[in-house]
């Protein structure tokens, strides 16, 4: 540690990113592929920095010409963080669960934005400060240091509040460190990354690891969806539940075609969607909100909201073109399920992420057959998967299925159903992402651009 204090005295600071290393950089090196691992060294001395922080496991892969300071346990990443970063001052606000935490943390921070009240966001959309784009993140929950260079960034702008979305993963992965929120919404308990967790009860016991490790003193947790309250006993005194607060404030729905007002003792807010499921997550924006600065918010808009999430991008008389990030069965059953009965014609446009959880597939096409008309399966990220093996199991599991494998021209092709016979295509999967992966190239790919390019004259 010596050494370290040494270097931060004469102006070295910490980066996590090649790109961005200096000749007064300490490149903290943290990565499971030792591959990688070799190569980022070298990209190292080609910028000049000699000094690398990593895991003990490498310390035979040292290069010529680096100063290397190993750390073995959590404890010794601890105590070189506290170095190099001082003590944070702002609020910080957990958003977890299987569905929704994109939407609630990015709608919460935007919400702040609008009424005049500094924040930022780290999640699925990248880095925001103030509504304005910093970054792309490689994950949903960076990496410790990441996320504390990032919230530095963030308090040097003299912003209070934060909005930071935990992943299971991350939390398995140590990507939250010692840090400690100040608020934490529990969106919901369903079914994900079994791929990564092995079965249902480990995700969920990450999830309630997550609101139940990280929390101090005076925390308030906020749980969206009624769970036992026993599997939370350690801070029951801290949560306070959605349905709660709704009968609390006496709130209560409306809907007219495709508009829902929210109306409360208060005011009333008009939220444009079909999706019920944005009405539950926009009660969590508002419920983040009050609690948080203990008033209303007196500006509101559908800008708030992210991407992707339940988006209509066309809209005529007899025809809805909708984007969504659907791409679990509990998501495609709130979205599809809130589409209105008058849309008797359903399309929608699907398929499944390759390398991710295989065991979910059939249960996605069953549930998509379920509630649409006609189901086109294309691809979505293959990556390094078959993409055709993808697109079968979605096949044999589907009533009314048709396949395409290339995705624009099933967009193309779904468009031109639409303008024929009028209804709703959901375009499903991708959401916000511009990217298309297939094996190991990222090609660029907008659902949004490619609807619009094909819908001008419905």
């Amino acid at each position: 540690m010596k050494n370290l204090i040494n270097l931060k005295k004469k102006g070295y600071k910490i980066d996590i990113n090649w790109q961005d290393l200096t000749k007064k950089s300490i490149f903290f090196l943290d990565t499971n592929n030792k591959k990688n691992f070799i190569n980022f060294q070298k990209y190292a001395l080609k910028k000049n920095c000699i000094y690398i922080i990593c895991s003990k496991k490498y310390k035979n892969e040292k290069v010529s010409g680096l100063i290397y300071f190993y750390f073995d346990e959590k404890k010794d990443l601890y105590k070189i963080a506290k170095l190099f970063f001082k003590p944070l001052k702002l609020k910080l606000v957990f958003l977890t669960g299987t569905n929704g935490k994109t939407s609630v943390a990015y709608g919460s921070h935007q919400l702040m934005t609008l009424n005049k009240l500094k924040s930022c966001y780290i999640g699925t959309l990248g880095f925001y400060i103030n509504s304005k784009k910093i970054k792309n993140l490689r994950n949903t929950t960076p990496s410790f240091f990441e996320i504390l260079i990032l919230l530095s960034q963030a308090e040097r702008m003299s912003v209070n509040y934060a909005f930071i979305e935990v992943s299971s993963i991350g939390y398995n992965e140590g990507r939250l460190g010692y840090l400690k929120y100040n608020y934490c919404l529990l969106t919901n308990l369903k079914s994900d990354h079994l791929d990564y967790h092995g079965n249902l009860s480990n995700y969920h016991k990450s999830k309630l690891n997550i609101v139940n490790n990280h929390y101090k003193k005076n925390s308030k947790i906020f749980i969206q969806d009624q769970i036992e309250n026993k599997k939370l006993d350690k801070i029951q005194n801290k949560i306070i539940f959605q349905d709660d607060f709704i009968k609390k404030y006496n709130f209560n729905f409306t809907k007219k075609d495709k508009y829902f007002d929210i109306i409360s003792d208060h005011r009333t807010y008009k939220v444009k969607t079909f999706n019920d499921f944005i009405i539950k997550n926009t009660i969590s924006i508002i419920l983040l909100y009050f609690s948080i600065l203990k008033k209303w918010p007196k500006k509101f808009s559908n800008k708030i909201f992210p991407k992707g999430r339940a988006e209509i991008v066309y809209e005529g008389k007899k025809a809805i073109i909708m984007v969504d990030y659907a791409h679990s069965v509990d998501a495609f059953e709130n979205l599809l399920t809130s589409i209105p009965y008058d849309y008797k014609n359903k399309i929608v446009l699907y398929g499944c992420g390759g390398d991710r959880d295989i065991t979910k597939r059939a249960k996605i096409a069953k549930t998509v057959s379920k509630y649409s008309s006609l189901q086109l399966i294309t691809d979505d990220n293959p990556r390094n998967e078959n993409p055709k093996s993808i697109r079968d199991t979605l096949l044999l599991n589907s009533k009314n299925a048709i396949s395409i494998a290339n995705r624009e021209k099933a967009i193309k092709y779904g468009v031109k159903l639409i303008k024929k016979n009028g209804g709703i295509l959901i375009v499903a999967g991708k959401g916000h992402e511009n990217t298309q992966i297939i094996k190991n190239k990222i090609n660029k790919f907008s659902d949004q651009l490619i609807i619009k390019k094909y819908a001008k004259n419905i």
